[in-house]
């Protein structure tokens, strides 16, 4: 007997998926000698040979048509320390580094107390419906000693105790 086909519910699939965390990190580069960045919730390692990370954006992302000119994409891999800053780095385009430490690697910008840096560029996007996957070859990568990560779990900010 043929199953009943259901219209999916976007704000139902949106509950849902906000079951299943996702790490926050800051998507930053220089252009025009400016920092531009966002907050992004949807970075996934993809491949270690060759190194590959990716990150999920919205198409009417105003900032990503910036960044993606850059020829080196910091991602900043944020922890229990950023989450004071999470929705500055969501906020309007000319704060969203006011009074946050920051350093550049080439056009990268890498955020201070980072659990992580990764010093990108960007080698494709596919189209994936209302979203972007920037995919993204891994060109130098650092790791600290840093404070618990931070995630985005159940439409909040939240950090991961061990």
């Amino acid at each position: 007997m043929p199953t009943q086909t259901k219209t999916l519910d976007t704000l139902q699939l949106r509950s849902i998926l906000a079951h299943a965390p996702t790490p926050s990190t800051a998507v930053s580069a220089v252009v025009d000698d400016q920092p531009v960045g966002m907050a992004v919730g949807s970075f996934v390692g993809l491949s270690l040979e060759p190194p590959l990370v990716g990150v999920s954006i919205q198409k009417t992302s105003s900032t990503w048509s910036l960044l993606r000119t850059a020829n080196q994409i910091g991602i900043s891999v944020l922890t229990e320390n950023h989450a004071p800053v999470v929705r500055q780095l969501a906020g309007p385009k000319d704060k969203r580094f006011a009074n946050i430490g920051w350093r550049k690697n080439g056009e990268a910008v890498l955020l201070e107390d980072s659990a992580a840096h990764l010093t990108t560029q960007l080698i494709d996007e596919i189209d994936t419906g209302d979203h972007i996957l920037a995919l993204l070859e891994v060109k130098e990568a650092e790791e600290f000693i840093a404070g618990l990560p931070l995630v985005f779990h159940g439409s909040q900010i939240t950090s991961v105790r061990g």
